[in-house]
């Protein structure tokens, strides 16, 4: 999940402004204005996989981490 959310706060996702985003292994897999749909058309596409599920905001955000 990590390599995910660093990839995740720096990738230029413009193009899913407002809508769920599936994301397995760093890439978009499907994008939706509906969540549903987004995980289930990654799920099929990629069944033993990690698949993480984002809303990409309309506007600009900052995301801030935490060094360890």
């Amino acid at each position: 999940m990590d390599t995910t959310f660093e990839w995740f706060s720096t990738a230029d996702l413009s193009a899913y402004r407002d809508k769920y985003i599936s994301i397995v292994n760093s890439q978009v897999i499907c994008a939706d204005e509906d969540p549903e749909v987004a995980y289930a058309a990654a799920k099929q596409q990629h069944p033993d996989e990690e698949i993480v599920l984002w809303k990409v905001p309309e506007d600009e955000v900052f995301v801030f981490g935490v060094t360890r």
